[in-house]
């Protein structure tokens, strides 16, 4: 509850260490809060996973850890 107030004040803490690229844009998650990060061209963003589906052609690739 604390870390979701604090980015909410100063802005989400982007985990620059554990940047990945899902075929589509560059993820990670915040330090903090732990929710997931999208990087498109206005800088780093929360994910959504409801309006950030791709629209046909390829689509995104897990994590490359996903499975361990």
């Amino acid at each position: 509850m604390i870390a979701s107030s604090l980015c909410g004040l100063f802005g989400h803490s982007v985990d620059k260490g554990r940047v990945w690229f899902d075929n589509l844009n560059f993820r990670t998650s915040c330090l903090r809060c732990r929710r997931p990060l999208l990087r498109d061209d206005k800088g780093w963003r929360l994910f959504d996973s409801v309006t950030d589906l791709p629209k046909g052609g390829p689509g995104r690739k897990p994590h490359p850890r996903h499975d361990i």
